[in-house]
């Protein structure tokens, strides 16, 4: 009887457990996928997705303030400012000095789209020639050289005319500066060049002196004081004689600071005595940088040509940007003189040219106390002539540095073939404009100049007014 119990107890139990197999699992899918909604959600609002960010358009980067507008006549070629690196020879410069130059100039402006409009190509050629923009002389210059060109001559200035005694300083920028390469020599190298043939030629009977300025120290500001005090004549006034001019000559090196007042402090310090009465005075300063030890070099012009000496005061940019470019000419209006800027050393030496042909002019006057004034007027053309050359210069140099940037622009990947060779007509369509304009400019100053000084003076300036006026 117990047997049977515990028998059908056993039963019993296993059929219970058979049933608890059988039955499915209760789900947990519904519970599972709630549970991984609500934790998505948390991750939403806990953590948004991050919006990427839209490349800025060109409009955004490039600043109009950075544009030079692209020139369409002679006036617009001649008014036009010196781009951020127009000063170096981006025509044909050293690569490792001038690439590096070229893209710390353009910055951070972007390449440009595969898909770029018209408009955007417009507004990246017109970046690249703010960056690269030329300097084209003003035809005013040219009147200031015949000015001078025509020394000795009834129609010249009484500045102009030849006294019983002619005294030549040249005033050089020895800061860190004139140690940048063109081509392949230095500023310094070029100037020293120049100087020096141009010293060979002065007559005897005249005398020359070099001043230097900023030859000491380096361009730190713990050298500052010390550089800026730095101004010597290292060739004392007096005859020339070829070995101690070049004793002169190997005695500094480009190394500091830029006191261009204080030189011309020097200078007017030094002329003291030499009236213009009995002495015709003229001073060349050959530059490439501004002021930079806190003189003001224009006060300091206009007072050195109020004096007593006023002399002739040629001031010449050696390859100088806008801003020293601006203040090189307000120091040659200041003290009434003449402003040029040259980007080589073959410009450099054409400048001093003029003022050899003028000093055989005074020896011969001075010789025979009469003046061939035939010669004289015919030496003026030089100063056209001058003119020619550099415009010339400038136009094939800046279409030159042109393509050397969009070179540039292709090797990097800023830009594609397609898009160089849109841009490349571009650089064609702005040397036409320069070199159109450049028979018509020479062609004005012949004529004019059969008007005289005063006319050829009237008529220029209306046509090409001064900027800085």
């Amino acid at each position: 009887m117990k047997l049977g119990k515990i028998l059908a107890a056993s039963l019993l139990v296993l059929g219970l457990a058979a049933c608890q197999q059988d039955e499915p699992e209760e789900p947990k899918a519904a519970d599972t996928g709630e549970q991984t909604t609500a934790e998505t959600d948390k991750k939403t609002v806990a953590e948004p997705e991050e919006k990427v960010e839209e490349e800025p358009g060109l409009e955004e980067v490039i600043s109009e303030e950075d544009l030079i507008a692209l020139p369409e006549t002679d006036q617009d070629l001649i008014s036009q400012p010196v781009g951020k690196i127009g000063h170096l020879d981006l025509s044909s410069g050293d690569e490792e000095e001038i690439e590096p130059a070229f893209f710390e100039a353009f910055g951070e402006v972007p390449p440009l789209k595969e898909d770029a409009t018209e408009e955007e190509i417009d507004l990246y050629f017109n970046y690249l020639y703010s960056i690269v923009a030329y300097d084209f002389q003003n035809p005013q210059d040219v009147l200031d050289q015949l000015e001078f060109a025509l020394s000795g001559t009834p129609e010249a200035d009484e500045r102009f005319a030849f006294k019983e005694n002619y005294n030549v300083e040249v005033i050089l920028d020895a800061s860190g500066s004139m140690a940048n390469y063109v081509g392949d020599k230095t500023r310094m190298e070029l100037a020293k060049e120049s100087i020096r043939n141009f010293m060979a030629q002065v007559p005897e009977e005249a005398n020359v002196s070099l001043r230097i300025y900023g030859h000491e120290g380096t361009g730190s500001e713990e050298d500052k004081a010390a550089s800026c005090a730095a101004i010597d004549e290292v060739y004392e006034r007096g005859t020339y004689d070829k070995t101690k001019f070049e004793q002169a000559l190997n005695t500094f090196e480009p190394a500091g600071w830029t006191p261009v007042a204080g030189a011309l402090e020097s200078a007017q310090a030094s002329f003291k005595g030499l009236n213009s009465q009995t002495n015709t005075n003229l001073i060349y300063m050959v530059s490439d940088g501004i002021e930079t030890c806190g003189g003001d070099p224009v006060a300091v012009a206009k007072s050195l040509a109020d004096s007593d000496v006023a002399p002739i005061i040629n001031v010449i940019g050696f390859n100088a940007d806008a801003e020293a470019q601006q203040q090189l000419k307000d120091v040659a209006k200041a003290a009434e003189g003449i402003f040029s800027n040259v980007t080589d050393g073959k410009q450099l030496t054409a400048q001093f040219k003029q003022s050899e042909e003028v000093l055989k002019n005074w020896k011969s006057w001075k010789q025979n106390s009469e003046l061939d004034v035939l010669k004289s007027s015919n030496d003026s053309w030089l100063a056209i002539q001058q003119f020619e050359n550099n415009w010339s210069a400038s136009a094939l140099k800046q279409e030159l540095a042109l393509n050397r940037g969009l070179r540039y622009l292709r090797e990097a990947g800023y830009i594609n073939w397609d898009q160089k060779s849109v841009l490349e007509k571009k650089v064609y369509e702005i040397s036409d404009v320069a070199n159109a304009a450049k028979g018509p400019l020479v062609s004005e100053l012949n004529e004019v100049k059969e008007k005289g000084l005063s006319e050829m003076r009237k008529q220029i300036s209306d046509k090409y007014p001064d900027e800085a006026e």
